[in-house]
């Protein structure tokens, strides 16, 4: 996770949470130009490679020399591995750090605090820790993040387990 919850200390203040929300988004904006610039990459590729086909193998083929049969019988299986190469580091280095700046994002974005401990926490009367630990967000002047309200949920889901034994 992003931040660190613990409901026996201070919450953390607007000021983080924005800075961290913001920094995650700009690392997101240098990853879209990666992405941009990698299909580029990859279609100048493509082009060179079909114009190269194009413009000496197929003339060559034509002519039947021998030793260019030979060669393009080995261009599909090079295509293969440019595409496999390509869509490996592709994974790799783009979308998977993306994918986790997206969770990220949207772990600090803020939601609607009576609609969430409502679904999250089922009963009548919500546990004193969680209601001190809402005050003091309350005070500080925001409503709860995402990711406070997953560890508000994992909190109940684990004490519930507790009481139940």
């Amino acid at each position: 996770m992003s931040i660190d919850i613990d409901f026996t200390i201070t919450p953390p203040a607007l000021a983080e949470i924005s800075e961290k929300r913001e920094q995650a988004v700009s690392e997101r904006a240098v990853y879209r130009k990666r992405n941009i610039r990698f299909h580029c990459t990859m279609a100048a590729i493509t082009a060179l490679y079909l114009a190269f086909l194009i413009i000496v193998v197929i003339p060559m083929m034509a002519k039947a020399q021998p030793d260019w049969g030979m060669i393009t019988y080995f261009f599909p299986y090079f295509t293969l591995a440019i595409f496999v190469v390509g869509n490996d580091l592709h994974i790799k280095r783009i979308e998977k750090p993306s994918k986790a700046l997206d969770k990220k994002i949207a772990e600090l974005t803020e939601v609607p605090v009576d609609d969430e401990i409502n679904t999250v926490i089922n009963d009548k009367e919500q546990p004193e820790e969680i209601v001190s630990y809402m005050e003091k967000v309350t005070t500080q002047g925001r409503s709860l993040v995402r990711v406070e309200i997953e560890a508000i949920e994992k909190w109940h889901k684990a004490s519930e387990k507790q009481t139940d034994k």
